[in-house]
């Protein structure tokens, strides 16, 4: 065989193969786009659009909680220990926030991060930063599984635990209507 029909045959070979891999890759992207819709969530994630991780804690004085415990409403939870200043002026803002909603239009968990933190001391924080019926637990499992590498880390689910706003940074009250506000309404 010449060496100019090995580079014709090559070249032919070459070409098969780049054609090959885009119809697949147009194949698949047209499948993608046709099974997926912008409201449905399949991955288990950290990011903002993902469901959110299991999780399961005590409450000290409510008993044993779960994601599951929360469906049907949406969650704010806050990664906090009950010494961090700007977490309690955040936790501060969120009970104002939650008070003008009536309350129960969705759900607060404060998750503490200090392992030596005791139950009591939790109490006496959501007495003096939060609302009654918040709930508290110590969560240092859930805290890994969520990556938490700062306090005043928060994550807010939507009725159904999907992601839907994440944030390390303190809380003003002026930032919880654009986060919550559209989640009340459905």
């Amino acid at each position: 065989m010449s060496s100019k029909t090995k580079f014709i045959a090559i070249g032919v070979g070459i070409a098969v193969i780049i054609v090959a891999l885009a119809s697949v890759s147009v194949s698949n992207t047209s499948d993608t786009q046709l099974k997926t819709t912008p409201d449905t969530v399949s991955t288990q994630g950290l990011e903002q659009g993902n469901i959110a991780p299991d999780f399961s804690l005590i409450d000290p004085e409510k008993g044993l909680i779960s994601k599951k415990s929360f469906q049907g409403k949406p969650l704010f939870v806050f990664f906090t220990t009950t010494w961090c200043t700007p977490c309690q002026i955040g936790a501060q803002n969120l009970a104002k926030f939650d008070n003008e909603k009536g309350g129960d239009a969705f759900n607060v968990l404060i998750v503490f991060v200090d392992d030596k933190e005791t139950d009591p001391q939790f109490i006496q924080w959501r007495e003096k930063y939060g609302n009654d019926d918040w709930y508290i637990a110590k969560g240092i499992e859930m805290a890994s599984t969520y990556k938490v590498q700062y306090l005043d880390t928060k994550y807010v689910f939507d009725k159904n635990g999907i992601i839907k706003w994440v944030d390390v940074k303190p809380l003003p009250y002026s930032n919880i209507e654009p986060v919550l506000g559209s989640l009340l309404e459905t």
